[in-house]
C-alpha cells in the first residue's frame, strides 16, 4: 500500500473517532509512570504513555508494543477488562498512534512484563506510518530531511544527542565552577571579526541596512572586559558561509571565553584540565577511538612550536621565506594556493593540506606567525611571532586561544593589513573594526582567550558534525 493509501486509510479513521466523541487531540494526559518505571512496578497499577510501534489481535486479546523517551514495554489488552466498546474500538489505532493506558503490570504466561490496561486514550491519531524498525530510513539524505522519524526508531542516536547536551554542559559547569559569567552578544552586527571566515550577509529591514551574521563572539566578549567583567563566556551560534565537510558547516554552536589577567601558558593548563574532564564525564574514559586509532587524552600535551614544525617538515627555513617563495613552495608540494594571498595565510593553508592531516594524538601547536593571527599579543622574543596555541588531535585543529592584543595601536594596525589583504581579493580577511579599536583605547585588561566548538565533539564520536546536528541545513527538494 502506498503511502497515500496509508493516509486515507487513517483519515477515514479519523472521522470514525471523531463520530464516537472521541478527541483525537487532546491538550494533555495525566501520565505518572515512565515506561522504564512501569517495567518496574510488577503487580502495581500504573499510568503511562507513548507510541505504538506494533500491534497484533488474537480473538478476545491484543498485543501492542508501546514506546516512550524511557524505553518499551509491552500491552496486553483484554477484552474482558475492556469491555466489549472498547476492545472493538482498538481497530481504530494504528502503529505510530500515541495513547494512554491505566491498568496493572502482569507477567504474562509467557514471562514478558506487560500492562494489562482497564482503560485507554487516545491521546494522537498519526495520519502517516513510520517505517519498520528493521527497515528504517536507510538513505542519508532522507535521514536529515526526516529526522524526527530517525529519531523514533533509533533510540541510540537519541543516546548521542544526550552526550552532546552533557558535553556542552560539563563545559558551561566547568566555567561557572571557575566564576566564569554566561553571556549573550550580537548575532547581527554591522562588522564581521574574530576569525578569518566569509560572512552572511542579511537585510534589517527597520534601519533599512544589510548586516551579517556574526562569524564569532569576541570582540564583542572582549568590549565586556573593558566594560569591567573579568572572566566571561558564551556558548552560541555562529554563522561562516563556508564550504561542508566532515568538520564544517555553516551554523554551529561554539563555546568562547575570556579571562582577563592570563596568558596562554595558563589556558593551556587550563584547557587540557577542562578538556579531559569533559572527555572523562561524556566517554567515561580519557581513551577515546578515532577511525583505526586509539586517542588518548591523558597527562600533559606536547607544545610543539608552528614554525619550527613546518620548517622540520618541508626542510626549509620558513621564517626567512618571503610570499613568492612560500606561492614556488606551494607548487612543489602539489597544493593550489588562491592567488594574493598574505604570507601567513598561505603558511596556514599548506600546512592544512600537508602536515596537520598527520598529527594524530593531542598536542599544542603554539607561536603561529602575526600574519595568521591578528588579535593575539606578540611574543617577546620574537616579535614576528604570536602567543597563540591550538589543540590538534586526529588530524584537526579542535580549539584555539591567545594572549589577547590589547595595545589599541599595534590593534589598528594589524586591521590595517587585514583590510589591505581584503581589499585585494581576500574575502575571509579581517575587517578594520573602529570601535573595538577605540574600545581597547579606554583600556582592556591583560587576557586569554579560547574557543572550541561542536567540531570536538563530533571528533570523539568520530562521526561528520552534519550528523551531530539535529536539522542540518538541507536544499528544498524538487
Amino acid at each position: 500500500m502506498r503511502d497515500t493509501d496509508f493516509r486515507k486509510v487513517r483519515l477515514e479513521k479519523l472521522e470514525k473517532i471523531k463520530a464516537l466523541g472521541w478527541n483525537p487531540y487532546p491538550a494533555s494526559f495525566d501520565k505518572k509512570q515512565t515506561i522504564a518505571d512501569a517495567l518496574k512496578s510488577l503487580n502495581k497499577k500504573v499510568k503511562t504513555a507513548g507510541k505504538i510501534f506494533s500491534y497484533r489481535e488474537h480473538g478476545n486479546i491484543a498485543f501492542a508494543d508501546l514506546k516512550d523517551e524511557s524505553g518499551k514495554i509491552q500491552i496486553f489488552f483484554q477484552k474482558k477488562l475492556l469491555g466489549v466498546e472498547n476492545y472493538k474500538n482498538l481497530k481504530l489505532l494504528d502503529i505510530g498512534d500515541y495513547i494512554g493506558v491505566e491498568g496493572a503490570v502482569i507477567k504474562t504466561t509467557a514471562g514478558e512484563i506487560s500492562i494489562a490496561p482497564t482503560s485507554y486514550t487516545l491521546l494522537t491519531k498519526s495520519l502517516l506510518s513510520i517505517p519498520s524498525e528493521f527497515f528504517g530510513l536507510k538513505d542519508a539524505e532522507t535521514k536529515f530531511r526526516k529526522r524526527y522519524v530517525d529519531l523514533v526508531l533509533n533510540p541510540e542516536l537519541r543516546e548521542i544527542f544526550r552526550k552532546k547536551n552533557l558535553f556542552w554542559q560539563t563545559i558551561r559547569e566547568y566555567l561557572v565552577k571557575d566564576g566564569g559569567l554566561e553571556v549573550e552578544t550580537p548575532i547581527l552586527v554591522n562588522t564581521t571579526g574574530g576569525a578569518d571566515a566569509r560572512p552572511f550577509t542579511t537585510h534589517h529591514n527597520a534601519f533599512d541596512m544589510d548586516v551579517y551574521l556574526r562569524i564569532s563572539p569576541e570582540l564583542y566578549l572582549k568590549r565586556l572586559l573593558v566594560g569591567g567583567y573579568e572572566k566571561v563566556f558564551e556558548i552560541g551560534r555562529i554563522f561562516r558561509n563556508e564550504g561542508v565537510s566532515d568538520e564544517h558547516l555553516q551554523d554551529y554552536t561554539q563555546m568562547e571565553m575570556y579571562w582577563a589577567y592570563k596568558d596562554y601558558e595558563w589556558l593551556m593548563d587550563f584547557v587540557e584540565k577542562m578538556t579531559q574532564e569533559i572527555i572523562k564525564k561524556v566517554f567515561g574514559s580519557l581513551k577515546t577511538k578515532w577511525k583505526e586509532h586509539t586517542i588518548d587524552w591523558s597527562g600533559k600535551w606536547p607544545r610543539v612550536e608552528f614554525m619550527k614544525l613546518l620548517s622540520e617538515k618541508w626542510k626549509v627555513d620558513v621564517e626567512k621565506m618571503s610570499v613568492k617563495e612560500l606561492y614556488a613552495l606551494a607548487e612543489k608540494l602539489k597544493v593550489k594556493v588562491e592567488p594574493n594571498l598574505g604570507r601567513g595565510r598561505i603558511l596556514d593553508h599548506l600546512y592544512k593540506k600537508t602536515i596537520r592531516p598527520g598529527l594524530i594524538q593531542p598536542m599544542y601547536i603554539i607561536n603561529h606567525p602575526v600574519e595568521v593571527e591578528p588579535l593575539a599579543k606578540r611574543l617577546d622574543s620574537n616579535p614576528n611571532n604570536v602567543q597563540r596555541m591550538q589543540i590538534l588531535a586526529m588530524g584537526s585543529e579542535l580549539g584555539k586561544g591567545f594572549s589577547e592584543l590589547n595595545d589599541p595601536i599595534d590593534q589598528h594596525e594589524r586591521f590595517q593589513e587585514q583590510q589591505a589583504l581584503r581589499d585585494a581579493g581576500d574575502d575571509e580577511a579581517q575587517m578594520m573594526d573602529e570601535d573595538f579599536v577605540e574600545a581597547l583605547e579606554y583600556g582592556m585588561p591583560p587576557a586569554a582567550g579560547f574557543a572550541y566548538s561542536e567540531r570536538l565533539f563530533a571528533m570523539l564520536m568520530d562521526k561528520p558534525v552534519r550528523e551531530l546536528q539535529f536539522f542540518p541545513l538541507m536544499k528544498p527538494e524538487k
